[in-house]
């Protein structure tokens, strides 16, 4: 049926109880033209197929140009026209009304306007063809009578006029509305499943970064230990022991990181540690893997938020990993301080250094930290050139509101 009315470029009357209505008003005409046509032994075929043509019109509404509804519509009028001036001069000019509420759903607000007024002005002139008519059939002292009848009843075809138009606009703007309804439900309801697919993307950001940052650490000082074992166990057996029994506390640290980290899965609240407390405990472990001076210096005067102690203590975890790995320094430096809005860390050693290119400041271990410290709005600098050590330095944000 859609695929026919598509054909015709028509579309069915999206109000079905108006349709009804219409219905209702050429059927109460056409009960006019039977009584008519029993008085007068002659079917009225004319009347008949003005009235069918009307009825299938009211069902059926033009889409696309606006030239197929302008013709739509004067089709209808003059066909009410046509028939009022075959008789029923005074019932079938109520038709207008069918036509006004299909171009309400055809046209938009100053169209129905003049649609209206079109109809009025026609109404008008049938009144004035029934007047010519009928008023020598009234008598004399029933004219007054007549008048005011007359002049209610084009009162309340005006009216009619005026709620139709305001009726059928309301019912198309609470249509209109809801289906932006039903559209920006759909739309949330796609947001709502890219947030909660964005959310799933930043957790499984969130545990790489941890497994990479802690375990990673830890395995790294682990090998380091182990490389030791194995090359002072030929020369030197006796020094051997303090590195195994370092592997061994550094593998149940690294126990401890995985279980810490599937925890995670399920619950990422956990008390942290004091910032100095757990910076020595990581310098220490540092130190005593790569046998690498190192300098501690921490002047912290305010609290320090959770969030930041914990970038600052991966960023600091991070750092130590690649100098174990790639520096091959003697020597580094850790200082952190604090001022009333940013605490400042900087980390600096004097290994081989490197040449910043985007391969080395996008490589996974650059981009953890770089992410973790723009997680809280902070900012870091990464200073290096070759022969010539790396120094790292995070400045991040206090919010002292939120204490």
């Amino acid at each position: 049926m859609n695929a026919f009315l598509q054909s015709l470029k028509c579309e069915a009357n999206p109000f079905r109880f108006l349709l009804y209505a219409e219905w209702t008003m050429i059927a109460t005409c056409f009960s006019f033209a039977v009584m008519e046509s029993l008085e007068q032994q002659q079917f009225p075929v004319q009347h008949v197929l003005v009235l069918v043509i009307l009825s299938i019109m009211a069902a059926l509404l033009p889409r696309g140009k606006l030239f197929y509804k302008v013709t739509y519509v004067g089709i209808e009028i003059a066909l009410v026209f046509y028939g009022a001036t075959l008789g029923y001069l005074h019932v079938l000019p109520t038709l207008y009304l069918i036509v006004l509420i299909q171009s309400c759903f055809l046209f938009q607000p100053s169209g129905r306007w003049v649609v209206a007024g079109l109809s009025f002005l026609l109404f008008l002139v049938h009144q004035v063809r029934y007047v010519q008519n009928i008023t020598l059939l009234v008598q004399p002292a029933d004219r007054h009578l007549f008048w005011m009848h007359l002049i209610a009843e084009t009162l309340m075809f005006g009216l009619g006029l005026f709620f139709v138009v305001r009726l059928v606009t309301t019912l198309l703007s609470e249509r209109q509305a809801k289906e932006q309804l039903a559209i920006a439900h759909e739309q949330m309801r796609q947001y709502a499943l890219q947030i909660e697919e964005l959310a799933a993307v930043q957790e499984r950001n969130h545990i790489a970064r941890e497994i990479h940052d802690s375990l990673g650490h830890t395995l790294t000082a682990q090998n380091i230990q182990l490389q030791t074992a194995i090359k002072l166990w030929q020369r030197a057996p006796g020094k051997v022991r303090p590195f195994l029994e370092q592997a061994l506390r550094l593998t149940n640290a690294a126990i401890r990181e995985v279980r810490r980290s599937v925890s995670t899965l399920r619950a990422d609240v956990r008390e942290e540690p004091p910032l100095e407390e757990a910076i020595e405990s990581l310098v220490d472990d540092f130190r005593q893997g790569t046998g690498v001076s190192t300098e501690i210096e921490i002047d912290v005067q305010i609290c320090v938020p959770p969030k930041q102690v914990k970038t600052l203590y991966r960023v600091v975890q991070q750092a130590l990993t690649n100098i174990s790995k790639y520096a091959q320094a003697t020597a580094v430096k850790i200082d952190i301080s604090t001022t009333s809005d940013n605490v400042r860390l900087a980390i600096e050693d004097n290994g081989r250094g490197f040449k910043p290119e985007p391969k080395t400041m996008t490589g996974f271990g650059i981009r953890g930290m770089r992410e973790r410290v723009m997680a809280v709005e902070g900012v870091l600098h990464l200073n290096t050139e070759p022969g010539a050590g790396c120094q790292i330095v995070v400045e991040l944000p206090l919010d002292r509101s939120k204490e």
